[in-house]
């Protein structure tokens, strides 16, 4: 890769050239991380009941319900229809309410009202309880017993229990599975416990045309520490991206073995973990930002430099370096993206969150040490560390979006 022709000083206007960069862009595309709420809201299931009225009863049998388990309110289910008519239900349900059809003897007459003596068929709701964990079965069903409408017809209600989320979905597509498969589900258009799908969906879209160009930068990176002996063959790009604007702000391989103050070789795991790829990519955005405040930062290795190795050891790591195209204001890596070729370490990755990053892309999740995947985000990372820490909002005090690349 020359240095002389860059793509203009690091920054690009409207499409990445990559023969300019002197690489083969990646073809793939990008697969949203799960947060460890979402992937709980998948998977957490809880016990409720359920059971059948004629339509006309369905909100006075609610009230009952209300005044039997008064701790009903306390108890978010709002996902969860609470009146449900037939054709609605799973399959399976529908199934086992058909298998045990209660006859009531009175239909509804104009005025809503029951009429006794008259055996014709009349609608049905089915009624979602309540979670299992708020009354004892026999309690409910001497509850419902002493009401109508079974008190009228004298018919002990049958009552069912079902698995069914416990959570509120976080997209159109994971309610409508739902409906099919547990019980009919409200989507309310939002997702408590990640990005919302419309956000993700235009980050998505601004950046995937460009990831796999950045994702083999960072592979250049690695491959020329790696070559060196000096590091893994794992790299990093970082990237501004405004509107049409791209900016290439740093770029940087890793060097966990070229050794720290006394330069010689580390030769035994783990290394120098300062000098991982993002570790050292940050420290350069650092070191750049101290040069545009107009504060002396050699590019010789001083006390720091051979501890964060946080400045230029290959010839792309030196092409962006050496160009000051940072904006000067905002926090360290405020607005900015991170490409990784591998899932950063949860030492790393937290480095990213309180940098303050914007967006993280990597290509290969690593199950023993990485910090972004939850557990079951994929086969290679099943059992992982499931740590999830991009978006833990409640505790941590920044959040960002990430992807993992998937190749064709």
């Amino acid at each position: 890769m020359t240095t002389s022709q860059i793509a203009q000083h690091g920054i690009f206007h409207g499409r990445v050239d990559a023969q300019k960069l002197g690489i083969t862009p990646k073809q793939g595309r990008l697969v949203a991380l799960r947060t460890r709420d979402e992937l709980r809201a998948a998977t957490e299931l809880l016990d409720a009941y359920v059971v059948a009225v004629p339509a006309v009863f369905a909100s006075a049998v609610l009230d009952v319900i209300r005044i039997a388990i008064p701790n009903i309110r306390d108890v978010n289910i709002q996902h969860l229809r609470r009146v449900v008519n037939f054709p609605f239900l799973p399959d399976h349900i529908q199934q086992t309410f058909a298998a045990s059809a209660q006859t009531w003897p009175f239909p509804n007459d104009l005025d809503g009202a029951p009429q006794a003596g008259n055996s014709n068929p009349i609608e049905t709701r089915y009624l979602l309880v309540s979670p299992a964990s708020l009354i004892a079965l026999p309690d409910l069903v001497a509850s419902l017993v002493r009401e109508p409408p079974f008190s009228i017809a004298n018919i002990v209600p049958h009552v069912f229990t079902i698995p069914v989320p416990a959570l509120a979905p976080t997209s159109a597509e994971e309610a409508q599975e739902w409906s099919e498969k547990y019980w009919s589900i409200s989507y309310k258009n939002t997702n408590p416990y990640g990005p919302h799908p419309s956000l993700l969906e235009r980050n998505q879209a601004g950046i995937e045309p460009y990831a796999g160009t950045w994702l083999a930068l960072a592979e250049v990176a690695g491959g020329q520490t790696s070559s060196r002996g000096i590091g893994e063959n794992v790299g990093c790009v970082i990237v501004q991206k405004e509107r049409k604007e791209h900016r290439v702000i740093a770029v940087a391989g890793d060097a966990r073995w070229r050794g720290t103050g006394d330069s010689k070789p580390c030769t035994e795991e783990p290394g120098n973990v300062m000098a991982h790829a993002v570790m050292r990519a940050i420290g350069m955005v650092a070191r750049k930002r101290v040069r545009l405040e107009h504060s002396p930062d050699e590019l010789t290795p001083d006390a720091a430099g051979y501890i964060a190795c946080d400045v230029p050891l290959s010839p792309v790591e030196h092409s962006f370096f050496s160009v000051d195209n940072l904006p000067s204001t905002g926090y360290l890596c405020v607005d900015l993206d991170i490409y990784l070729t591998h899932e950063p370490c949860v030492m790393c990755s937290m480095a990213i969150l309180h940098s303050r990053f914007r967006r993280c892309v990597f290509e290969h999740a690593v199950k023993a040490t990485g910090g972004l995947t939850t557990s079951r985000e994929s086969p290679s990372v099943e059992n992982g560390l499931g740590y999830g820490i991009s978006w833990r909002p409640a505790e941590l005090n920044w959040k960002f979006l990430a992807w993992q690349w998937e190749n064709e």
